[in-house]
């Protein structure tokens, strides 16, 4: 993610603690735990987030909410970091230490900089698809963690490619921003609340969640 400004915006920390995604009715599938990048399959969220996407989904009634990821301490963000680098670096031999950098920060930043707290390590960040109420995902037009322009949020909208993949974005989007979530632009998957890059993107003065106290999750 390329809006370092967003990481200036004052915090007004609300203490929310995190809740275990599965006392809720979502259906968790722990992309980076199956993909050896995280050592826990349980998800977290802050609990006014799950809430948020607990209320959006009854709304939808005929879908569900299929998360890959929420909460990420920074040891999982800097793997996933890592990954991600190599992947581009294998695909692009060509490219210099820093076309690699601007590149991959479009999907993910290093968590190294105690004073830059990256979205998912707030617990207001979340990645998530729709499904069917038999578990079949709708046609988004890419899988999570695509890398390329047809990630972007509102890539086949924009250019007329596939009225059905705009169609089922737009719901997913929709459902969502009416709870008050603010779509990330490159990434069709990745919804923010209560963090610092929410706060940016909606012109709200702070931020109500900073870095997440992963022992402070509500039993």
């Amino acid at each position: 993610m390329a809006l370092a400004q967003y990481q200036l915006i004052p915090l007004k920390e609300n203490n929310e603690p995190l809740v275990d995604l599965s006392t809720f009715d979502f259906v968790l599938a722990p992309s980076y735990f199956e993909q050896g990048l995280s050592p826990d399959k349980r998800m977290f969220l802050r609990e006014g987030v799950a809430k948020k996407l607990e209320t959006a989904q009854k709304k939808l009634g005929k879908y569900k909410f299929k998360i890959w990821d929420g909460y990420r301490s920074r040891l999982v963000q800097n793997t996933i970091y890592k990954k991600f680098w190599d992947e581009l670096q294998a695909k692009h031999p060509e490219w210099g230490e820093e076309r690699l950098k601007r590149e991959v920060a479009v999907f993910v930043n290093e968590a190294n900089d105690p004073n830059r707290i990256p979205p998912h390590a707030s617990g207001g960040a979340v990645d998530l698809t729709l499904v069917d109420l038999d578990g079949n995902e709708l046609n988004m037009g890419t899988v999570f963690d695509h890398f390329g322009p047809e990630a972007h949020a509102n890539y086949y909208e924009e250019n007329n490619i596939d009225t059905e993949i705009a169609q089922n974005r737009r719901i997913l989007r929709e459902a969502l921003e009416a709870e008050g979530f603010k779509q990330y632009p490159d990434e069709w998957w990745h919804f923010d609340y209560g963090n610092q890059l929410w706060a940016f993107e909606i012109g709200e003065p702070y931020a109500i969640y900073g870095e997440a106290v992963f022992s402070s999750v509500k039993k």
